[in-house]
């Protein structure tokens, strides 16, 4: 009752949002919107206006989808050099909240988000498929503690619902048990944080036998899940686990629902592109690019945006009734790669493969290329015995498929080395 008082305009736009309309209506609607978008980049956004200007003078303009493909794609190289032209003019009279990317990929990213069109009822969008409501309480794992103020405002604005926290980036035994307290206080019907944080806290409820009270589902993002990884999530939960879609620069991109069957794309409210080398369309059913277009930010548009991630989408529909289009649990990104002398790439989701059915295995675990012929890989274990054999076969597995241009270096240590609080997969020097 509270957030339909307090938050009226947040409910009302939960109320509207399109997840069963027609598949030809919704995809009406998006196109519509991604013309509205490029009209208004092209009038307030000087980046736009010059890149969508071609060598006579004349702007382009979107009618069709062919038109949109036909716009150039926005690297993550030009969005990182030119924030100040991106924003639109008038940016200061409008609601925006700035946020940069962790770094893990390369430099950090700075970007804008609109705050007149929040991601909250599409949140709460994504909760409701889940049987669980705003109002229920909730808990979440966080890389980062969260300002004090910002917890007191967080308390204050949800009160009476109870919200708890654990930031993983200086985790011990006193904060744990805690937070396992805290949590089996107030059953919350919700579990949320980043992959690797809420795995890496799945495992120590196992490893000590803890009783926890069971959520409804367990939501995380910022990360390919592997599925052994999921598979310990719920045994150590009770709970279902949804994987999430996201990043910095677009926060709620896709999400599954409980059928599991992909990730049902918020296109309501985003635009996702799987493209070749050319920039264009991919047949269904095949990986290609992912390039995004975010239709709510008016304020920093993010159109036809190289994300850096590789999917796939799904010419299939799922059982739960919704028309949201869906895509595959994206499998890596593209700066996720190892790479050999010859020019041999090898990409994230095939180092993923090779990981496959061994994750269960370590606390931690990272590939580090340091030179072109030189990679460690370094792990903690869960269990020592079965963590030396797993590390073993993947390396293995990764020197052929390598040409045995590279050889592997396996150690076991005592902290794997993170990026802002994240532990990547792999990690490249060159």
């Amino acid at each position: 009752m509270k957030t339909k008082v307090l938050m009226p305009r947040l409910w009302k736009v939960y109320q509207k949002t399109k997840q069963t309309e027609k598949h030809t209506d919704l995809q009406a609607y998006n196109l519509e919107q991604r013309k509205l978008l490029v009209q208004h980049a092209v009038t307030h956004s000087p980046f736009y206006k010059k890149l969508y200007t071609d060598n006579a003078g004349k702007t382009l303009t979107v009618d069709t989808d062919k038109d949109f493909t036909a716009l150039p794609v926005l690297t993550r190289e030009a969005l990182r050099a030119n924030f100040n032209t991106i924003r639109i003019n008038n940016y200061k009279g409008v609601r925006r909240r700035t946020a940069k990317t962790s770094g893990s990929t390369g430099p950090s990213i700075t970007v804008m988000h609109d705050q007149r069109n929040p991601e909250t009822p599409i949140r709460w969008r994504i909760l409701e498929w889940w049987g669980v409501q705003p109002w229920e309480n909730q808990a979440f794992i966080y890389r980062f503690k969260k300002p004090f103020w910002e917890e007191v405002l967080s308390a204050f604005r949800w009160w009476p619902t109870q919200r708890v926290f654990l930031a993983a980036a200086d985790l011990n035994q006193k904060k744990l048990d805690t937070f396992v307290k805290r949590f089996n206080n107030i059953k919350p019907a919700l579990l949320q944080g980043y992959v690797d944080v809420v795995f890496e806290f799945a495992l120590y409820v196992l490893d000590h036998n803890i009783q926890l009270h069971a959520p409804k589902v367990v939501w995380v993002t910022s990360a390919p899940l592997f599925p052994e990884q999921r598979e310990l999530m719920e045994k150590a939960f009770g709970a279902p686990v949804c994987d999430q879609y996201g990043n910095t620069e677009i926060l709620l991109i896709a999400a599954e629902c409980p059928e599991q069957n992909g990730l049902h794309m918020m296109h309501d409210r985003v635009f996702v592109e799987f493209v070749d080398e050319k920039n264009q369309p991919v047949p269904p059913n095949t990986t290609g690019r992912i390039l995004l277009t975010d239709l709510t930010n008016y304020v920093f548009p993010l159109i036809r945006y190289d994300i850096g991630d590789e999917g796939k989408y799904l010419d299939s529909s799922c059982a739960c009734g919704r028309t949201l289009p869906l895509m595959e649990n994206v499998k890596g990104r593209q700066a996720f790669v190892l790479k050999t002398s010859s020019g041999l790439t090898i990409k994230g989701e095939h180092v993923m493969a090779m990981f496959k059915g061994h994750m269960k295995h370590f606390k931690h675990v990272q590939l580090v290329q340091h030179k072109i012929d030189q990679v460690s890989l370094y792990y903690i274990p869960r269990a020592l015995e079965s963590a030396q054999q797993a590390s073993l076969l993947i390396a293995e597995q990764l020197e052929l498929r390598a040409r045995k241009e590279f050889k592997i270096k396996i150690e076991r240590v005592a902290v794997i080395e993170r990026k802002n609080a994240k532990t990547p997969l792999i990690v490249s020097h060159l």
